[in-house]
């Protein structure tokens, strides 16, 4: 059935920047480490992907549309609640007529579906598997299967000693990170980057109050590259947003050792998020070999197409 917002609107809430407390609130209560339940990621891609929310004191159920139908992200609650929150919002969905469709759940979440629902199928989805690094190797760049990676990160320390420097973000630096974004691909028709363009105006628009880091290199004074990212759990934190000039060697590998050296040392792991089913982006991803993969599942009930 198509999507129709407006019939939705007497259960769920559309979510909107300032709603980040509250959300942020029930998701410190789940501690999922996937990338999507994640307040930056929501907030920066808020326009391309509404969110709708339904809370109670215990639970939280996020709604969000994909190719014109509504589904439910995994319920932000601690475990105890987790079956109640599913059984109301496939309540809700059979009142208003939807097929009861949940996508972005980890493994471990997809198998308590199936335990409370064991006439749904589910189906891991290769586009959207988080990866996931270990944050030392990523500041290091140590070992023979990141060698290429260290030679581009050394060759831009070579050729620009003395002429860059890392800073973290502050209110001092962040129009200068604003003006750069406004040149970052300027000429791309690429819908999708011009509303990550969009959507990170917004995370810099946020700063001081969604809870994020950030870092910046500098090259002869100009901001080249920035990165933001945030907190997943007590052993991961996540990189939402990293931005730089292809022209310059070895600036992606630098904004990336650096920025995780100066605000992220103290994590194991690093989530990176998803490919996108992009092969460019997929080859990238892989070249910097992921410690593990954060599997992806979409789940409906059995005979229906996932």
């Amino acid at each position: 059935m198509e999507v129709t917002v407006k019939e939705l609107e007497h259960d769920f809430m559309a979510v909107q920047p300032e709603d980040w407390p509250v959300i942020q609130t029930y998701l410190e209560r789940a501690h999922y480490e996937e990338c999507n339940h994640n307040i930056v990621c929501m907030l920066l891609w808020l326009d391309w992907y509404p969110l709708f929310y339904f809370k109670t004191e215990n639970y939280m159920i996020l709604l969000g549309i994909h190719e014109g139908e509504f589904f439910t992200y995994m319920p932000l609650c601690t475990p105890e609640y987790f079956e109640e929150a599913l059984r109301k919002a496939k309540s809700i969905f059979d009142h208003y007529g939807h097929r009861f469709v949940l996508a972005c759940y980890t493994k471990e979440a997809m198998e308590r579906v199936l335990e409370i629902f064991p006439d749904y199928q589910a189906v891991s989805i290769r586009d959207q598997a988080d990866y996931v690094y270990e944050t030392a190797k990523l500041i290091s760049f140590s070992g023979k299967a990141l060698q290429k990676k260290r030679n581009h990160l050394n060759a831009f320390y070579r050729e620009y000693e003395g002429r860059w420097v890392y800073e973290s973000l502050t209110r001092e630096n962040l129009e200068e990170c604003r003006e750069y974004l406004a040149g970052w691909h300027a000429d791309d028709a690429n819908p999708e980057v011009q509303e990550d363009r969009t959507g990170t105006n917004r995370i810099l628009d946020l700063f001081g109050k969604i809870p994020y880091r950030g870092g910046l290199i500098r090259i002869d004074g100009k901001v080249r590259a920035f990165a933001i990212g945030s907190v997943l759990s007590e052993r991961m934190c996540q990189e939402n947003i990293e931005k730089a000039d292809d022209e310059f060697r070895g600036l992606y590998q630098a904004i990336m050792r650096e920025f995780l050296s100066h605000e992220f040392p103290d994590y194991q792991y690093v989530n990176r998020e998803d490919d996108m089913g992009e092969e460019n982006l997929r080859h990238a991803k892989e070249a910097y070999h992921p410690a593990f993969m954060i599997e992806k599942y979409r789940i409906c009930e059995e005979g229906q197409t996932v």
